[in-house]
């Protein structure tokens, strides 16, 4: 890789902030917004929504990706364009472009972006198809870790790193999901040579999650309309579906997670609009929980869990509305409740990407 991979390489698109009074809700999360080359920074609180100072935050470009560190000192953000860029997070929520404006990393086009729970290392795909592991310093730079390790064929669409720290995985769509090793001490990636494919030909693998303890991963898959569940082998990374995976889902599954004690899986339906949930048995099963699938906007594609462990941040592509908030209920444990909802810039957005303060 050329040392112009890592310098700054494209102009200053962002202006200079001015970091307003802290924002106490302290509870925020990020939109990426491909239609119009932004992203929005909101906060929650227990009477809804609220709008960070400045926001949304022109790129000039249109993103791609987004990742955020377990610090939340830094939120990065990636464009099909060629480049990975660098914000700042204030106390309040209030996002500053780093490095002067300019690209952290450029010439790769990351499609998915991860940072591991240490905070050292931030995970990229691009559509080569290839994955990069970068340093990330203490001004939030990026330093490339090794040389580029290329994948299977496919079409990287998700990125995820286990709890653990030592597997990631990598969605291709049609082209199955990639297994590969990770060491956080050194940054070091191997690619196991293993690969899990689509249950058919004609199927795509998007969404990828696993639980806390790192014991089984989640793969939503189009085609079949379901999320598999799958033992990892914690050695390896190898993958063994559990009986009666797939379960079924809405149509276009899409993103996937599971809550932070581990005991719920959700899953956004591109095609139906709404979020599949499901209760997780210590035996990887999964049991629709009451009331699901559970109403979205148009096209929901991705979907994260705050800091506090009490709502479902769902962002939809299509719009009406789109940023939906649920609340996780405790009535009938693991229902969505819909809470509140913002539009993430002039619509239409085509906000696709959500992460949260951690």
């Amino acid at each position: 890789m050329s040392a112009a991979l890592l310098m700054a390489g494209c102009g200053q698109f962002f202006p200079k902030e001015t970091t307003p009074p802290p924002n106490t809700s302290s509870n925020f999360l990020y939109v990426a917004n491909n239609a119009t080359n932004d992203f929005a920074g909101l906060g929650i609180t227990s009477t809804g929504l609220t709008n960070i100072a400045n926001s949304p935050y022109a790129l000039g470009v249109q993103p791609s990706a987004l990742a955020i560190t377990p610090s939340n000192s830094f939120l990065y953000v990636s464009s099909l364009s060629g480049a990975i860029y660098a914000f700042s997070i204030a106390s309040s929520g209030v996002a500053t472009v780093a490095n002067n404006g300019s690209a952290v990393v450029s010439q790769i086009s990351p499609t998915g972006l991860r940072v591991d729970s240490t905070g050292k290392w931030l995970i990229a795909v691009d559509l080569t198809p290839a994955v990069y592991v970068f340093a990330i310093n203490s001004d939030g730079t990026l330093t490339q870790q090794g040389s580029t390790l290329p994948l299977d064929p496919g079409s990287p669409n998700h990125v995820y790193i286990t709890p653990s720290n030592s597997l990631v995985y990598v969605s291709l769509g049609v082209g199955g999901v990639d297994i590969l090793t990770f060491n956080s001490g050194s940054g070091v990636i191997t690619k196991t040579n293993q690969i899990l494919k689509p249950k058919s030909s004609l199927n795509a693998d998007q969404g990828l999650a696993s639980d806390p303890k790192s014991q089984y991963l989640f793969v939503s898959e189009t085609g079949v309309n379901a999320v598999r569940v799958l033992t990892i082998t914690a050695t390896t990374g190898a993958l063994n579906e559990v009986s009666g995976s797939p379960f079924p889902t809405g149509l276009g599954p899409n993103g996937v997670i599971v809550d932070a004690t581990g005991s719920y899986v959700y899953v956004t339906n591109r095609t139906d609009g709404t979020v599949s949930a499901f209760a997780l048995a210590t035996t990887g099963a999964l049991t629709q929980i009451s009331g699901s699938p559970f109403l979205t906007g148009t096209n929901p594609v991705d979907i994260a869990e705050d800091k506090t462990h009490a709502y479902i941040a769902v962002a939809c592509s299509g719009g009406t509305p789109d940023l939906q908030v649920f609340t996780i209920s405790t009535t009938t444990p693991g229902a969505l409740t819909s809470f509140a909802s913002a539009s993430t810039g002039t619509d239409p957005t085509n906000a696709f990407a959500v992460v949260t303060t951690q």
